[in-house]
């Protein structure tokens, strides 16, 4: 849940004030209280607003003019979403995630960052921002990320109250033409893409000189952050890892099917999300169309941009003719790094780091990690070949070949039961595994049994 009020009237129109669960905001125009207004007919210390969970409540302070709720001079009330409250010449409004008891509304939980990011606030006003503004059918809440393309708001579809995320183009990405022709044209190929392993695109377009997109909000934390909290030395256990890489392998293979390129596969773009340990791909600003036709990619001649441990050595060369194998190499790589707590090559230099890509052989895993089935770690070599010929072909391809050893792990944990199961499996069935709720612990979440097409419809199930 998101809240915040915002100024609609008075000297200090346009002003946001974030709210915090478990705080009070002090308002009025004295230098110690929390919005330092610019209204004179405010008192110093005017009325407070105290924030506990979905509820708020606005107490007056003894004011002179009086703390007014529609037309109504008030002592004590609660507040609820899109009503506003005046003291003296300056109104404003609360807006907020929690609108109601409407069975319909998907009430989220707030992610650990933004909870952080909230209380750092101290909930002081975010000036020039488009917070409580609305872009299409959505209405913009606090910033979650400000990145190199652009910013990402909280938001609320307004259509049936979920949260999303929206992520507004900064405008020297846009003044690009090429840039923003590669953008639209993934965006087109991405909207409506529903497959349970990716982030889905909601919508995207041009709202005056603001260029947007809206993705699914999800619930979760990055795969870097998962291998710090629960690794070992960073190192996930091998069942998980394959767990993932059965998983990004099928987002890449619907992603492949739409013809569009990632090139940003790595543990920071890779999502956990929180209710079912389910492994989300997102971060498609610097994907590609690879149709026929060219789009030029977000950089300049002889610019690496990206995570360049996780670049196919093709990439390193020329990013222009690059195909989906230097996805699978990412993969690769993003594998080896959950496997042994470091990417595949590191130097102290961009040089050093780029010349062992194209040049050197990788550690083995099991030398971090001796439990690697060895299949596994032939089926992660096999994706950092140096020559794309010699890696799977398609992404499905690395998810057949990863499920196979998950298969025969599982057999040879238990035969008795694995023969069962085949005995009473119908062709074409999904497997089933115990959920991970620890991936330190190594259980499964759910493998399906083809990586297959990208489904229709929410989520992909």
């Amino acid at each position: 849940m998101y809240a915040y009020l915002r100024v609609v009237a008075g000297p200090d129109q346009g002003r946001i004030f974030n709210l915090v669960d478990g705080t009070t905001l002090s308002i009025g125009r004295a230098e110690n209280s929390d919005t330092r207004l610019k209204d004179t007919t405010a008192c110093r210390l005017h009325c407070e607003l105290r924030c506990q969970g979905s509820d708020f409540q606005l107490v007056d302070l003894e004011s002179v003019s009086g703390t007014f709720v529609d037309g109504q001079k008030i002592q004590e009330r609660a507040l609820r979403h899109g009503e506003e409250f005046q003291v003296g010449n300056t109104r404003l409004k609360l807006f907020s995630s929690a609108i109601g008891q409407t069975q319909h509304l998907v009430e989220a939980q707030k992610l650990e960052e933004v909870e952080k990011s909230a209380y750092e606030l101290k909930i002081r006003p975010d000036e020039n921002v488009l917070t409580g503004t609305m872009v299409s059918h959505y209405e913009l809440g606090p910033i979650l990320i400000r990145g190199r393309f652009g910013t990402v708001y909280q938001a609320r579809n307004t259509r049936d109250g979920k949260e999303v995320d929206i992520n507004v183009l900064h405008a020297d990405f846009i003044k690009d033409e090429a840039n923003l022709q590669r953008f639209t044209r993934v965006m087109k190929a991405a909207v409506g893409l529903h497959h349970p392993n990716l982030v889905a695109v909601c919508g995207a377009g041009k709202q005056g000189q603001t260029w947007w997109f809206a993705r699914e909000h999800v619930e979760g934390e990055q795969l870097t952050k998962l291998m710090e909290r629960l690794g070992t030395g960073k190192k996930i256990n091998w069942r998980y890892a394959l767990n993932v890489g059965v998983q990004i392998a099928g987002a890449l293979q619907a992603l492949h099917e739409k013809q569009i390129l990632h090139r940003n596969v790595s543990p920071e773009s890779i999502l956990i999300r929180k209710q079912d340990k389910v492994a989300k791909l997102g971060e498609l600003m610097m994907a590609k169309v690879v149709d026929g036709t060219q789009a030029k990619a977000p950089s300049r001649p002889g610019e690496l941009v990206g995570n360049v441990a996780y670049m196919a050595p093709e990439r390193t060369r020329d990013d222009t003719d690059v195909d989906i194998r230097a996805d699978i190499y990412s993969l690769g790589a993003t594998l080896y790094t959950l496997l042994t707590g470091r990417p595949p090559f590191e130097g102290k230099t961009l040089v050093e780091t780029v010349t062992k890509i194209r040049q050197d052989d990788p550690i083995p895993p099991k030398r971090y990690q001796d439990s690697i089935p060895d299949e596994f770690q032939d089926a992660v070599e096999k994706m950092l070949a140096k020559r794309p010929e010699m890696r799977y072909q398609t992404p499905a391809a690395a998810a057949r070949a990863l499920q196979r050893v998950a298969k025969e792990q599982a057999e040879a944990a238990d035969p008795g039961k694995s023969a069962l199961l085949r005995r009473t499996s119908q062709p074409g069935d999904g497997e089933k595994h115990p959920a991970a709720a620890d991936p330190s612990k190594s259980a499964f979440v759910r493998v399906p049994s083809q990586p297959g097409p990208a489904r229709g419809g929410p989520g992909g199930r």
